[in-house]
């Protein structure tokens, strides 16, 4: 989870120097995995303070990474030729947004490097 956090971190520097910003402007079509995941954080997180069950965060961002992870390696994120590349920057930016925000909760650092 660490690592993909810091691997997204990269991302989006890479997509900064590039002058790629997060935009909404051209969604691709269809519905990738990690957009489908990502959804389900206030959720996972009510559930795991109502019952006492960390567990489910932490399962939760397993799933998320694992997602995220074969997202990346199957989708050229930073892409000037790409118009939805924007998107895919947005994606990989909520997603470490997200993926930090759990390891918070669990108590763990979220490192920007490896």
């Amino acid at each position: 989870m660490q690592y993909s956090y810091a691997r997204a971190r990269s991302i989006l520097g890479k997509a900064q120097k590039e002058n790629i910003y997060p935009s909404f402007d051209n969604l691709p079509d269809g519905v990738s995995e990690p957009e489908k995941i990502l959804y389900r954080f206030p959720e996972v997180v009510e559930r795991s303070a109502v019952e006492f069950e960390p567990h489910y965060i932490a399962n939760y961002l397993i799933e998320l990474a694992r997602a995220f992870n074969a997202y990346y390696g199957n989708t050229k994120i930073i892409d000037k030729d790409d118009p939805t590349s924007s998107y895919k920057v947005a994606l990989t930016e909520a997603f470490s947004i997200v993926i930090k925000n759990g390891l918070y909760l669990l108590g763990i650092q979220a490192p920007e490097k490896m």
